[in-house]
């Protein structure tokens, strides 16, 4: 497995793999297929080429199976701060550590990125498997945020976790 950050020129492989994930794994996202799906791919490469935002992942023969995202926050009073987002394995890839390791880079990668100190995400309170990669990875549980979604007339939880850097 290869581990690296992904650039504008990953664009449409990202694009394919988030689109999968969206339709995969509906609940444990915001972003909605359908909408996703009528982005251009340059929306896609604008995004991975972002200063304040860094996006990681792994490839097998150079196919992307997983990935993850680290934004930074970009207020002068909260640049300390990141948030950990469009997180997804492949299937196939999960239970075998491949996760662990990307995010063992992104986790390198924050503790370099001068001046910052937390990394903040958002999980569907309902996936446990999720939460407990997170708190394996050192994150902490902070809160709850009732109905942070809703998918037709379901609404999903989402806990709110921390890590210090």
């Amino acid at each position: 497995m290869d581990y690296r950050r992904l650039t504008h020129e990953d664009a449409e492989q990202y694009r394919e793999l988030r689109l999968t994930a969206l339709q995969t794994d509906a609940d444990a996202f915001s972003t909605d297929f359908n909408e996703a799906s009528q982005r251009p791919v340059s929306a896609t490469a604008n995004n991975l080429a972002n200063p304040s935002a860094v996006t990681f992942g792994a490839y097998e023969e150079g196919r992307l199976l997983a990935m993850m995202t680290l934004l930074r926050l970009s207020g002068k009073k909260t640049s300390h701060r990141a948030e950990v987002l469009a997180v997804y394995a492949a299937e196939e890839t999960r239970g075998t550590g491949v996760a662990s390791t990307l995010f063992d880079q992104l986790l390198s990668f924050a503790n370099e990125w001068d001046g910052l100190e937390q990394l903040e995400l958002a999980v569907n309170s309902a996936n446990p498997r999720a939460i407990r990669f997170y708190e394996r990875s050192g994150f902490q549980r902070i809160g709850t945020t009732p109905n942070a979604q809703k998918a037709d007339s379901r609404y999903i939880d989402e806990l709110l976790m921390v890590l210090k850097l």
